[in-house]
């Protein structure tokens, strides 16, 4: 009785976060007292231990060390992705993403267990009674369930590709959200069992005007539970992706957007801008803002804040009248991706990745309004592993702060709004040339020969002609080439390759013997470290030639075709011989092929045998074979 009795107390007396259950995964949280605040440093290899009230860091752990190669290329080791704090504050669970991990550590002693999920975890979340840690493992489409003392495994559910973010319901239920595609998964956490699947729309086009947003559902970087009501918010982009060039530009590209998802699953409504007063749309912000990243509501669920990376702001959304409340720009630092407020709703905290700080955020609701004031900033290195020329480059990559840079216009286009992590958006895009599906930049362009589809380009630089073009903005290529040749380096050696799907090792060795028989012909084309021909007797990439491109009976003959058109420097291309695209990160970037026709690797194969390589013949065990290796790469 006695134990009972002091055991009840304690559980009475112990600090519970506020509204933990309906936590969210992030990238920063509070320990449930309040007096610290975690953040990982996923360049860095390490999480920060703040003192929130001091405003200081307090300790630096590191979980790894980033690899500096002698070519210049930053591979982080361990790229710790979200953390969850246990119920009791003693415990910290983070995802490693390049690791494949869930790391636990200790908070008092900084001592840090660790154990195999899965490839690329991302999304972690604890149960709110502690019992079960629940993280979201990316390239494997699973869903791992990690019992917290011992770090076993104890189950997995397999859920659509990409999952990123982990939410509760208002119901108890794991809701998880999907980078690139527009579905929300309800696992049932006990048995870990799908329950439902809850689609978020794509949005038609209005008034048969392309500036209005609409588009493809992307980017669903977070997800959240209104307090109080029991709603789902979700921000994503929309990608317009019916708009053709020379028509679409950066205003017709890309919009900023809050699905809102009822109790019982059934899509509400999606919020978004107006675009220059043409007409509202479906609850409307005042303000252009890009790449919605990370979202949390106040206690009482009055205000949603959203993070937005690429427009480097924090937008404020009146909940209840479902419009722009505030908008705080600019932050004090670069390229946000998390938020967390203090129980008591008086400051938020934001991870400001790239300049590696916190910026503290005040929050001031007198008189009915809201209103956003930058307080204090709190610097969470020891020291900064990634060199500063990176630095730079990342920051470009990532920025659509037309403030700052000359890079877009209107805060509306970064290059990363579809080259999502630096890899695809996952969509076809009706270019001059001819449809084209985003590729990715996962692992640098280095070593993959000619740039796009045809080779219409030799240099990363070459593309301030896009960001001139499709992004609105204002570059010269001579007199800015301090800024492109940072981003240039960047893309070249700061965006790692993706960690391949875990596969069978005894299938893939036997996948690699179909891919280099002569008989088969994978390897004629498909060649060298980087898997690719392209430049093969051209090593100076000279765009006069000559030139090795295929027909790989894959041209496009719809409604919008591929077409003859010049190159860079004004050679012609024909419409259907095409580059051999690097093989690197291959499992990470369906949909394949220039138009985006193949869904799956297997598509792949099934849609050129007789016309890229000798695939047609081969029996049903070398297919599966030759996919689990292409899978590997």
């Amino acid at each position: 009785m006695r134990a009972l009795a002091i055991a009840l107390l304690v559980a009475c007396s112990a600090p519970v976060p506020p509204h933990a259950s309906l936590a969210h995964s992030g990238s920063l949280a509070l320990s449930p007292a309040g007096d610290r605040l975690y953040v990982v440093n996923a360049d860095a290899d390490s999480v920060s231990m703040i003192d929130p009230t001091a405003r200081k860091l307090v300790t630096e752990v590191a979980l790894g060390k980033p690899v500096l190669a002698g070519d210049g290329t930053f591979t982080p080791s361990v790229m710790p992705r979200a953390l969850a704090v246990s119920p009791d504050g003693k415990t910290l669970y983070v995802s490693g993403e390049r690791a494949g991990a869930l790391f636990a550590i200790d908070v008092a002693s900084s001592r840090i267990r660790s154990v195999k999920v899965g490839s690329e975890p991302i999304g972690v979340l604890v149960a709110a009674d502690g019992s079960a840690v629940y993280v979201a493992c990316a390239q494997d489409n699973l869903v791992v369930r990690v019992e917290p003392t011992t770090l076993e495994v104890t189950g997995r559910v397999a859920v659509a590709a990409e999952p990123w973010a982990l939410a509760w319901s208002s119901t108890g239920s794991l809701l998880v959200s999907h980078l690139l595609a527009p579905d929300i998964t309800v696992v049932d956490p006990a048995s870990l069992a799908v329950a439902a699947t809850w689609a978020v729309p794509a949005i038609a086009p209005r008034n048969n005007d392309a500036r209005l947003p609409h588009g493809t559902p992307r980017g669903f970087y977070d997800l959240a539970i209104r307090p109080g009501t029991g709603e789902l918010w979700v921000p994503h982009i929309l990608l317009g992706t019916d708009t053709p060039q020379p028509a679409l530009d950066f205003e017709r590209t890309a919009f900023p957007a809050l699905a809102l998802v009822r109790t019982d699953g059934t899509y509400r409504r999606t919020l978004s801008v107006d675009v220059e007063d043409i007409a509202r749309t479906d609850g409307s912000f005042g303000d252009i803002v890009s790449g919605p990243h990370a979202l949390a509501f106040t206690s009482d669920g009055a205000y949603a804040l959203i993070v937005d990376t690429n427009s480097e702001d924090v937008l404020a959304v009146d909940a209840r009248a479902e419009v722009e409340a505030t908008l705080l720009r600019p932050l004090p630092g670069h390229m946000p991706e998390g938020i967390v407020l203090a129980a008591d709703d008086s400051v938020a905290y934001v991870d400001e990745r790239n300049t590696g700080d916190i910026a503290v955020i005040r929050l001031d609701r007198r008189d009915g309004h809201l209103a956003l004031a930058t307080e204090a900033v709190i610097p969470r290195f020891t020291a900064d592993p990634m060199p500063a020329e990176l630095r730079t480059g990342q920051h470009l990559f990532y920025s659509a702060n037309s403030d700052e840079h000359p890079i877009t216009r209107n805060h509306w286009i970064a290059c990363a709004t579809c080259h999502i992590e630096g890899r695809s958006d996952a969509v076809t895009w009706r270019f001059a040339q001819g449809p084209r599906d985003t590729p990715s930049n996962a692992g640098g362009m280095r070593g993959t020969g000619f740039l796009f589809r045809t080779a219409d380009r030799t240099r990363v630089e070459d593309y301030w002609q896009t960001i001139n073009i499709e992004q609105g903005g204002r570059f010269d290529p001579v007199a800015q080439a301090d800024l492109l040749a940072p981003l240039a380096a960047y893309v070249d050696r700061g965006i790692a390759a993706p960690i391949p799907p875990t596969t069978d090792p005894v299938l893939v060795a036997r996948g690699k013997q179909v891919f280099d028989d002569p008989a088969v012909g994978c390897a004629t084309c498909h060649t060298g470290p980087r898997f690719t021909d392209s430049g093969a007797g051209n090593p100076a990439l000279d765009l006069a030639g000559p030139i090795l491109l295929h027909d790989v009976g894959t041209c496009d003959t719809s409604e919008f075709p591929d077409v003859a058109h010049p190159d860079r420097d004004g050679h012609p291309r024909q419409a259907c011989m095409f580059d051999t695209p690097s093989l690197t990160g291959l499992a990470a970037t369906p949909p394949y092929f220039h138009d985006g026709r193949a869904a799956t690797l297997r598509d792949v194969l099934a849609l050129t045998r007789g016309t890229m390589g000798h695939t047609e013949a081969l029996a049903a065990g070398d297919v599966d074979a030759l996919v689990e290796y292409l899978r590997s790469l």
